[in-house]
């Protein structure tokens, strides 16, 4: 593990798996159209070899080891085990045959595949190294000459709605302190959202062909009001104003919910739900070898 990146990885082993799996519902089912659209615009090869990088749960790997039929295989890999762990259990009782899909416990900063496999994929997985081009360098390594890379990654913080108006809302109570001592996510989930900085990073890595398509959509905030408060209180950078603030941040978090609620009654549709607006990058890149 590279030192740099060990206070991430930390935080997504602890308290951000944990808000993660309490709010998968909303977090995994708000991404899944946009996901099928880059498996639309990039499907894997039938047959191939894919890697899956901050894989999670395990739902991406899942699903191309499906894409790619029984001749093919997809490894996930994530710098957390608690996700790996429950990535295996969930693919073994989903009945994936393990021949045609594998997990492991790596951290791309410091990870050494071999050049095996046809396509790499990762949803929101490759904002958070602090060493971004040495990672990007390592998953273009593991990809056989001609390999694909193709990602998802959020635009810049203000293109999406709801991120940036739930952290002026949660700054209406909060600011970020100077010290703390809770870990953050490293860089954080905005941090390839300029597409200078993000083409900079693959270009630096080696990568060619490299292709930013912006995708904006309806984001699903929750099927109710307070399915849609407790996630965005939970991942992102309201909550993250929350956590840093410790013990403050807890105490001020019910004057917060309440805060959020009366924002974002507006925004909440017929049948109870709560949907924003969200703009991410579908990224594609090509290893020369």
């Amino acid at each position: 593990m590279a030192p740099a990146n060990e206070e991430a990885v930390r935080a997504w082993d602890t308290v951000l798996y944990e808000r993660w799996k309490q709010n998968r519902r909303v977090f995994v089912g708000a991404l899944t159209a946009v996901t099928e659209d880059l498996f639309d615009r990039f499907p894997p090869p039938s047959g191939g070899r894919c890697i899956d990088i901050g894989c999670g749960f395990g739902e991406t790997t899942q699903r191309l080891a499906e894409l790619v039929g029984a001749d093919g295989f997809a490894l996930g890999t994530d710098s957390s085990p608690r996700f790996i762990e429950d990535a295996r259990l969930e693919a073994a009782e989903a009945g994936v045959e393990p021949e045609n899909i594998g997990f492991e416990v790596a951290d791309a900063q410091t990870a050494e595949w071999e050049p095996e496999y046809d396509y790499a994929f990762s949803r929101m997985g490759t904002q958070f190294f602090a060493a971004p081009v040495p990672a990007m360098r390592a998953i273009r390594g593991a990809l056989k000459p001609g390999g694909g890379l193709r990602k998802i990654c959020w635009r810049r913080k203000n293109e999406s709605q709801f991120w940036a108006e739930t952290e002026q809302v949660v700054e209406r109570f909060l600011s970020r302190p100077e010290e703390y001592d809770a870990d953050t996510c490293g860089p954080g989930p905005f941090s390839l959202g300029n597409p200078e900085t993000l083409e900079g990073i693959l270009t630096a890595a080696g990568f060619e062909e490299i292709e930013l398509h912006g995708r904006e959509f309806d984001y699903f905030m929750g099927s109710d009001m307070e399915e849609a408060v407790d996630s965005l209180l939970a991942i992102g950078p309201g909550a993250e104003l929350i956590r840093l603030n410790g013990e403050h941040g807890e105490s001020r978090r019910e004057e917060i919910a309440e805060a959020l609620r009366e924002h974002y009654r507006q925004w909440q549709q017929p049948d109870g739900s709560i949907v924003g607006r969200a703009a991410v990058w579908i990224v594609g890149a090509t290893n020369p070898g």
